[in-house]
């Protein structure tokens, strides 16, 4: 998968959602999930809120991928919150600034999403920050396979120094990607060993 000189993915459906500042630095990859419908309802909903509010890439569970803005920009994806560099051990807070968003088309732990649009038996799991034995909906192949090849790229091209989720960065108050994704894979996959290390 490869990334072009004006920081979108060739293979990516364009959504463009305007805004976000210059990001000339960027060193994080953040994994999240909509607890929303389809890929293209959560860019409409953004759309509506207008507030900046969005992610850089939506892979819906077909694995198409969606690209709403180029990767030089920030997105309003991951709140408060914050994270230390594995490799300097600088804490970075308020990461819009400095990480790239994925959303994937997920209902999360929403057993009436997980009804509606998957098409496989949920995860039952407590999520790794606590709370109570939860259903959860599971990614699907192809959805995984497109998140591994953009997050390869994005790895690749941007030099980036740790792959976590929306849960790593702000365990207070977001469950996502929550234990039906595969993190520890997805990350070998793209050269970080282990499960991230707050």
């Amino acid at each position: 998968m490869k990334i072009t000189s004006d920081h979108w993915l060739e293979d990516a459906k364009r959504v463009p959602l305007p805004g976000g500042a210059v990001m000339s630095i960027r060193r994080f990859l953040v994994m999240h999930f909509t607890s929303g419908a389809t890929a293209l309802s959560s860019i409409n909903y953004w759309k509506q809120l207008g507030n900046g509010v969005c992610a850089h890439v939506v892979i819906d569970r077909d694995g198409t991928i969606y690209q709403c803005r180029p990767f030089n920009r920030t997105c309003g994806h991951a709140g408060a919150s914050q994270w230390k560099d594995p490799n300097t051990g600088i804490i970075y807070f308020g990461l819009n600034s400095c990480a790239i968003g994925i959303e994937m088309a997920n209902g999360g732990d929403s057993d009436s999403l997980i009804e509606r649009f998957s098409k496989l038996k949920p995860l039952v799991a407590r999520h790794k920050n606590g709370g109570p034995v939860k259903n959860w909906e599971k990614y699907p192949k192809a959805q995984l396979d497109a998140c591994e090849a953009v997050s390869k790229a994005l790895v690749a091209r941007y030099n980036l120094d740790d792959l976590v989720g929306h849960d790593d960065i702000a365990p207070e108050r977001k469950v996502d990607p929550g234990p039906a994704f595969p993190m520890q894979a997805m990350r070998e996959s793209c050269g970080f060993g282990g499960l991230p290390k707050p």
